[in-house]
């Protein structure tokens, strides 16, 4: 993607506050996602299109040479076969996720399911990484851990906010889980090749749900929230939540993670048999293909 010049400079940001507000130092390392919604609303008068690059400018600003800012731009509804190209697939996570691709200071790591914008001092250990599996010991979600990592979550609430679970769920090897196997046609530098990857996906009849993991994080101290400006936000440290996780899935079944329907099943099971459509990341690549360059 073409890039454009920055956004406005700090000096002018109406958020240029609001790290800080929420309890981020400089040279911390932040896994920031955000519901735009609200906050493009209240600071509608400096244009709603503008607000995250503002977000981003204000935390890029705040953390400074030494912190490292990554925002999720995931196309995690891919399919088996289809295209993904690193520089025009849009991500399917928001605002937030295309404005940082749009962003100089951003480069988007490997992984067509699961990619993340990376900028910052970090940013040469999240490109080097290149591995089959999203969640796997040599993904992002290791070095949100092993970085001490805070995730913060703006107007999103903790199922959507914090995915690092999935991580903890596949070092675990959930009985809930299987390794499923795509191919996807994978666009780099103006050539394409067909690469595998694998995910370790839920069986039939199984839906992640955290309501009941919130309280054990506060518990451990892991997990934070707070309102600014009408904004809910959710603060979670990725090190301190890893040994909660891995704790509720090795004692208490993972009841604090997933649940089982058997109307989740059916829903499964029909969805094997309807006819196949394009997703919806591939058919926004597919659509900016044919767009005159």
């Amino acid at each position: 993607m073409d890039k454009p010049a920055a956004a406005a400079l700090s000096t002018t940001n109406p958020l240029r506050d609001r790290p800080e507000r929420i309890g981020v130092k400089p040279g911390d390392n932040v896994l920031l996602t955000a519901d735009i919604t609200r906050i493009a609303w209240v600071h509608r008068r400096a244009g709603a299109a503008r607000i995250p690059a503002l977000l981003l400018d204000a935390f890029l600003d705040h953390l400074g040479p030494q912190g490292t800012l990554v925002v999720p731009t995931f196309n995690h509804d891919l399919q088996h076969g289809e295209p993904f190209d690193a520089e025009r697939s849009v991500p399917i996570t928001g605002a937030l996720a295309a404005a940082a691709l749009q962003h100089p200071a951003f480069v988007r790591t490997a992984h067509p399911l699961h990619s993340f914008a990376v900028a910052g001092h970090g940013q040469h250990r999240f490109q080097a990484l290149d591995d089959a599996s999203s969640f796997s010991r040599s993904s992002p979600f290791a070095l949100f851990r092993s970085d001490g990592f805070k995730v913060i979550g703006i107007d999103m609430d903790l199922d959507h906010a914090f995915s690092y679970f999935h991580h903890v769920e596949e070092l675990e090897q959930v009985p809930y889980r299987r390794w499923k196997d795509y191919t996807i046609r994978y666009h780099q530098s103006g050539s394409e090749t067909v690469r595998a990857f694998r995910l370790y996906a839920k069986r039939w009849g199984y839906a992640n749900r955290l309501r009941d993991l919130g309280p054990l994080l506060v518990e451990a101290g892991a997990y934070e929230r707070m309102t600014i400006d009408g904004s809910r936000v959710i603060t979670v440290d990725v090190a301190k939540s890893h040994g909660v996780i891995e704790r509720d899935i090795r004692q208490n079944g993972a009841r604090s993670i997933v649940h089982f329907t058997w109307r989740n099943w059916v829903r499964d099971a029909l969805n094997t048999i309807r006819p196949q459509r394009l997703s919806r990341s591939a058919t926004r690549l597919q659509d900016a293909a044919a767009r005159p360059h």
